[in-house]
């Protein structure tokens, strides 16, 4: 009996520690998150807004398209940008969400590629590219390495 009360105590405190939030109403969203958007991606409409909270952090994924494009864009409790997804590996994520810095690199080291992904974390910046090369980057944007 004991063992059962253990485990069932496991599934309610997983349940509890992890909740989502789908909100199709994107006024909810917060200005700063709406703010970026409306600075990066002029014409895009946000199709929808979740919010999951666990112990340690929320993310706040936000999905946005236009008549040719749809991104996945991540934002951190503070509502500061931390990934950029492309839903489509023919549509680069714009250069004013990068760091100089990286897409001059990817510019003349990779002419013919597309960056469709970026995600920051502590201490690094990583890039995705659509020939499925990944690079590592410092937070200052300083090239690390080439994961492909």
């Amino acid at each position: 009996m004991k063992k059962i009360f253990i485990k069932l105590m496991a599934v309610v405190i997983a349940t509890l520690c992890t909740l989502t939030t789908l909100a199709e109403d994107h006024n909810i969203l917060p200005p700063a998150a709406k703010n970026y958007i409306t600075r990066h991606f002029k014409g895009y409409t946000i199709n929808h807004y979740e919010k999951e909270r666990d112990i340690l952090e929320v993310d706040n994924t936000v999905y946005i398209s236009n008549a040719n494009a749809s991104y996945k864009l991540k934002f951190d409790n503070d509502y500061n940008i931390t990934e950029i997804e492309s839903k489509d590996d023919n549509y680069a994520l714009p250069k004013s969400v990068l760091p100089v810095k990286i897409t001059a690199l990817v510019e003349k080291k990779f002419p013919d590629a597309k960056i469709i992904g970026w995600e920051k974390t502590k201490g690094t910046q990583i890039i995705e590219l659509n020939n499925d090369i990944e690079i590592v980057f410092n937070a200052k944007g300083d090239f690390l390495r080439i994961d492909d």
